[in-house]
């Protein structure tokens, strides 16, 4: 994006950027403050910012950059008052002014009057899958569940590799009672991202969900709850679309299966018993795919069953853990796989998701 702004930089600061005395060039000070900004040296760009507004005063890529980093150091206030000023100028101004703006406002507990820049955005740019993301996080703030997770599914539709919207998607629907999708979901963030601080702290999401509503209740005893909303579906219909309710009776199955092995069976650790059980989510998932609609079912479903089909499973369980520094089992078996690990991230990469949403 950034590069683009700085093609058109030509078109925006004219003659004025022409300096007789030696001195850098409004494009140079907005390259210098871009640079800065990238290092997290925010007041050192805001500095390179206004130098270049005073060259060339009112340019819409230098102004947008002030917003920006303003925003970043908390200055909302300012970062809406420019945005707001820039889009009065020029509404076709870049989809990434109307996510500043937003945001801005956002932090400023100006809820409502941020989702409604994120709808001017995207009746501009209804392909800009940050601007879905963002309204999709203003709409979570707002308790808006089914509407936030809609912009999500929007965002990860438009952008597969944008693991915040993956993540966000996974948490509301979580929240919704939406275990099956939420899995899959989190799943996908986990394979972007394994190894962050976001990893260790969303992963027992993750590992909570798989185990959910199964408990041991006697020596041989197992108890298995499932939620009406999972059996259900989205739609409160068990014909409608993304009801995972037989997927979701057999994950539990699965796992109650762990629960009540025979006297003397060894023990499965918790890491295999995830991938045996993730195995067998996308084994299910796959025999029950025909003629099923849904979001999750034409989006994600497809990617974790090709997964189990091609045998990486166990790579995807051990990858999804591996932000677990002090699981020996875990980091030993990814020493032990390098190979194996990537080459299915080499095949994540490539996968072909689905075209975005109409």
């Amino acid at each position: 994006m950034k590069a683009l702004i700085f093609l058109l930089w030509g078109c925006s600061i004219g003659a004025a950027a022409a300096q007789d005395n030696g001195a850098a060039s409004p494009h140079a000070l907005v390259e210098e403050g871009v640079k800065l900004y990238d290092a997290g040296k925010y007041d050192e760009a805001v500095a390179k910012y206004q130098q270049a507004l005073k060259a060339a005063p009112g340019d819409e890529t230098a102004t947008s950059e002030l917003a920006l980093t303003y925003n970043a150091l908390g200055r909302d206030a300012e970062a809406a008052k420019l945005c707001e000023k820039l889009l009065k100028a020029n509404p076709a101004a870049d989809q990434s002014v109307y996510v500043t703006y937003g945001n801005s406002l956002d932090a400023l507990k100006k809820t409502k009057e941020a989702s409604r820049v994120y709808e001017q955005g995207l009746k501009r740019y209804p392909n800009s899958y940050s601007l879905h993301y963002n309204q999709g996080v203003a709409q979570a703030t707002s308790g808006q569940a089914p509407a936030a997770i809609a912009s999500f599914q929007q965002a990860v539709a438009l952008n597969p590799g944008h693991a915040s919207s993956h993540l966000s998607l996974g948490v509301m629907q979580l929240s919704s009672r939406a275990r099956v999708p939420a899995v899959l979901a989190l799943g996908r963030f986990l394979v972007l991202e394994p190894r962050s601080a976001r990893a260790t702290q969303r992963l027992p999401l993750l590992d909570q969900a798989m185990t959910q509503g199964v408990s041991k209740t006697g020596s041989n005893a197992v108890t298995i709850n499932i939620s009406e909303d999972a059996l259900n579906g989205t739609n409160g219909k068990s014909s409608g679309p993304d009801n995972f309710g037989p997927a979701e009776l057999l994950l539990s199955i699965s796992g109650a299966a762990v629960l009540n092995l025979p006297a003397g069976a060894p023990v499965p650790t918790e890491i295999e018993q995830f991938s045996t059980q993730f195995g067998h989510l996308c084994k299910t998932l796959g025999e029950l795919n025909d003629k099923q609609k849904g979001f999750t079912w034409n989006y994600y479903v497809p990617y974790f069953v090709e997964m189990e089909k091609k045998g990486y499973a166990p790579a995807f369980a051990y990858l999804s853990h591996s932000s677990q520094t002090t699981v020996p089992e875990v980091q030993q078996w990814l020493t032990a796989h390098p190979a194996e690990v990537a080459v299915f991230q080499e095949w994540s990469k490539n996968y072909v998701w689905p075209k975005p949403l109409e």
